[in-house]
């Protein structure tokens, strides 16, 4: 996900989902689905400069409360944190993306 345009994010407040938009690489859509949200911080500070860009995405771990945990940094320096029950990441391409399979679930690592 390093260097996709983040687009949008949405909160479905009664349904308890976020929805964030992205244009990857190849200027397509890709959604990432967080469900039973019970935390979202979106601060805009933009320490390093304004940026709409990607710079990693660590998560989902598990958090503290037993919940999952996904942090997406911006080339801004911003951190989007989500505190939820489970995540849908857009399907992965050929090469970039890096899945590890565990008891816990699925975590992602994108180049």
């Amino acid at each position: 996900m390093h260097d996709w345009t983040l687009v949008s994010i949405l909160f479905e407040w009664k349904s308890g989902c976020v929805t964030l938009e992205f244009k990857t690489h190849r200027s397509n859509s890709a959604k990432l689905t967080a469900n039973g949200v019970s935390e979202l911080h979106v601060p805009r500070l933009n320490d390093w400069g304004p940026s709409v860009s990607v710079n990693g995405v660590l998560g989902p771990s598990d958090g503290p409360s037993g919940r999952r945990e996904l942090e997406v940094e911006m080339q801004s320096g911003d951190r989007i944190r989500i505190v939820a029950a489970s995540f849908n990441f857009p399907p992965a391409p050929a090469a970039g993306w890096v899945f590890e399979a565990c008891a816990r679930g699925i975590s992602a690592i994108w180049d």
